[in-house]
């Protein structure tokens, strides 16, 4: 669910249902569509909300565990705990060294590699002489402690987003698990650069309260329910790198774990010579790197 705050939002919101499965959702109907304890005064800060019907939700854990089991199952070894300390081109060879979690340091020799490093990315690009110019925004979180449904009909609470540039965001965003029922969050910065590279182990007190007052702006009843845990991870900006001739898969600035999988079997089918869509070269290092703007 995102909130149109502007009249550009409202037209950037209509534009888009051309393209995906939705509906615009008037102030009127937001108890009913969006949650029965919703402010009735969101009419004075929104002017529409756009509703995305067949969104999906899963646990990341889960998620990655299944991975890792399919990985297994296919002959490969999966090592944990693990550092990736050097890689270089040994002709048509990659040698790359690895520290594991014994601190031994072991070399493998591979004909592809794939840097999937997050903000890590660009230090081993640049070691085989490519120049992404990614870098690692640090981006702030929140869980609050279970509570009980608060979507239409004892539902999960879809993902609400807002995004107004305000007070030094311009995205907050969240919504209810449906297995615990606590509420997830996380809020996006105005200015990047001001946090690439920040300490991961601290959260700062503007991220606190944009979300604590954002998201009691959503639900009043949230003012009472408090964080159960606050924890940052970074986003890699500023543009997307799927690129497998040159071992690239970088840059999906937070939206990893919604796209990176598709993206990744996109990856294999362009390795294996099958057919991709039209727009994966936009994707690769020559590429414009799919813009947002792209899908407006």
């Amino acid at each position: 669910m995102t909130f149109a705050h502007d009249e550009a939002m409202m037209n950037q919101l209509e534009a888009s249902l051309t393209w995906s499965d939705g509906e615009m959702v008037m102030p009127a109907d937001y108890a009913v569509k969006i949650a029965p304890g919703i402010n009735p005064e969101l009419k004075k800060t929104y002017r529409a909300a756009m509703l995305t019907n067949d969104c999906w939700q899963a646990t990341p854990g889960k998620v990655i565990d299944l991975i890792r089991h399919l990985g297994i199952k296919a002959g490969g070894t999966v090592e944990e705990d693990s550092t990736v300390t050097a890689v270089r081109r040994n002709g048509r060879e990659y040698i790359v060294i690895m520290q594991n979690h014994r601190g031994e340091y072991v070399e493998y020799e591979t004909p592809v590699f794939i840097n999937a490093m997050g903000a890590q990315g660009e230090k081993f690009a640049r070691s085989l002489g490519l120049y992404t110019g990614t870098y690692g925004v640090r981006h702030q979180a929140f869980i609050t402690r279970r509570l009980p449904m608060m979507g239409p009909g004892n539902t999960p609470l879809p993902m609400l987003i807002d995004r107004r540039n305000y007070k030094g965001f311009i995205a907050v965003y969240g919504q209810q698990l449906g297995e615990t029922g606590q509420i997830i969050g996380c809020a996006s910065p105005a200015v990047e650069p001001a946090e690439a590279g920040r300490n991961l182990k601290i959260n700062s007190k503007e991220f606190i309260e944009i979300v604590s007052e954002v998201f009691t702006l959503w639900l009043p009843e949230l003012s009472t329910a408090g964080f159960q845990s606050l924890w940052s991870g970074y986003y890699t900006e500023p543009r997307m790198y799927i690129d497998p001739e040159h071992g690239l898969f970088l840059g999906l600035r937070g939206q990893g774990f919604m796209m990176g999988q598709y993206l990744a079997k996109l990856y294999v089918d362009k390795l294996m010579g099958r057919e991709v869509p039209a727009y994966f070269s936009r994707l690769s290092l020559k590429g414009d790197g799919l813009p947002e703007t792209a899908f407006i």
